[in-house]
């Protein structure tokens, strides 16, 4: 697979248009009444970050964005929903991990998130 070097400005870029773009998603299908799924790419993004990439911190960091994105600035956006169900949609959209790995981040996002909500 080709990988490219991407500067940290950049990227902070992309993952945060990518995190607005999976909270649209989700609102509109807590509107709908379907299950809710972070989306197959913010799942792909956040298990390279835990696997390869920049580890546990970061993905706490971004995932604590989706839950602000689904609360509170996102078009739509609803402070009801619970921690719980945003991290079963995030593991749903990671469901390619392992796992051990998928529970050791879901771990990790249990104990991380609360220090920014």
């Amino acid at each position: 697979m080709r990988k490219r070097q991407v500067p940290d400005h950049i990227f902070e870029k992309l993952i945060g248009a990518l995190i607005s773009e999976s909270a649209a998603a989700m609102l509109a299908q807590r509107a709908r009444g379907s299950t809710l799924h972070a989306g197959e790419a913010l799942g792909r993004v956040l298990a390279w970050l835990w696997e390869d990439a920049s580890g546990p911190d970061d993905v706490v960091t971004y995932v604590a964005d989706l839950v602000a994105q689904l609360r509170y600035h996102a078009t739509g956006a609803d402070a009801s929903i619970p921690l719980g169900e945003v991290l079963a949609a995030v593991r749903r959209a990671a469901a390619p991990m392992a796992p051990a790995e998928g529970a050791a981040m879901l771990a990790c996002l249990r104990a991380g998130l609360p220090a920014y909500l």
